[in-house]
């Protein structure tokens, strides 16, 4: 029987290894700010609906979204808000890794604001 902390060390890979993709990124933080549909978030990536299709099945895979039916429309949501958060925190650790570019730096700033400014907004979900 594997040890717990191997278990525990297991899952939390599998949760970062959902998460590593620049479009699953962009689509949880988007899921911040309330439901949204396959062609918001595809146009919101410019990706497919395939594309976004298969981020949404990874997604709900791990129980990060959630999706509500209505009639033919399929929405999806964030189960959990935390998880926004704790992503725009990560950015610090981005942020301290490329320091030496301000472009970068700036980058990351602007992200930060406006998805931590945007959790105190009541209309963002």
């Amino acid at each position: 029987m594997p040890h717990r902390s191997s278990i525990a060390t297991a899952e939390l890979a599998r949760l970062l290894n959902a998460l590593a993709h620049r479009h699953r990124i962009l689509i949880l933080e988007e899921l911040r700010g309330g439901e949204r549909d396959v062609s918001s978030l595809q146009q919101l990536l410019g990706a497919s609906a395939s594309s976004v299709s298969q981020h949404l099945k990874l997604l709900r895979a791990h129980r990060l979204v959630s999706e509500r039916r209505e009639g033919r429309h399929v929405y999806y949501a964030l189960v959990d808000m935390e998880l926004a958060t704790w992503l725009a925190e990560g950015l610090r650790f981005v942020e301290s890794e490329m320091a030496d570019t301000s472009q970068i730096h700036d980058a990351v700033e602007h992200v930060r604001q406006v998805w931590l400014d945007d959790a105190g907004d009541p209309s963002r979900g």
